[in-house]
């Protein structure tokens, strides 16, 4: 994530905060990025260097005035103005992280071989949470390539305790101990 993406993020965070706009912007930025990552044509013109910020300004405002804040617009605007539209995504990124952090919450990926049942989600995301000393939003993923048992990822933390991972280990571990 770069450094110009952190710094507009928390401009960001502290103009929502001061307007107690936290999680509506967190939603909109989140949408933003969603509806400009699943349309080609849009990202295109807006990532397209000889449409000029004024007419990539003229097609957001267009299409989000009604539909986002007025702090989120205007963030968009003074993104086109400066010329930054291409930092968006790790922008919301970083607003996502931001607030989670002041909520105190964390985001987690759970993969698992099969799906979990509501209790089994409920009863991991309760016990990494611990782990992190935060309340965790649970993502889940289907992977039968790893056998059986668990992987948790939250942020840049990884707890595999998958099949396949230990069979890995496993492997590496004998490798060296013939060496």
């Amino acid at each position: 994530m770069s450094a110009v993406a952190k710094r507009y993020a928390r401009a960001l965070y502290e103009v929502a905060n001061e307007k107690q706009a936290i999680d509506t912007t967190e939603v909109e930025l989140n949408q933003i990025t969603d509806i400009i990552k699943q349309s080609d044509e849009l990202n295109m013109l807006l990532t397209h260097p000889k449409v000029t910020a004024a007419e990539k300004k003229g097609i957001l405002n267009e299409l989000f005035a009604d539909k986002v804040s007025e702090t989120t617009l205007s963030f968009l605007n003074l993104l086109l103005e400066r010329g930054r539209e291409d930092e968006l995504n790790d922008i919301a990124k970083q607003f996502t992280e931001l607030s989670n952090e002041a909520r105190g919450f964390a985001d987690a990926t759970v993969i698992t071989a099969k799906p979990l049942t509501e209790a089994e989600l409920e009863k991991v995301a309760e016990q990494f949470g611990q782990k992190v000393n935060k309340k965790l939003r649970v993502a889940t993923k289907i992977d039968p390539s790893i056998i059986g048992g668990i992987i948790v990822r939250i942020g840049d933390r990884l707890y595999d305790g998958s099949i396949k991972g230990k069979l890995a280990r496993f492997t590496q571990q004998i490798k060296q101990a013939q060496v």
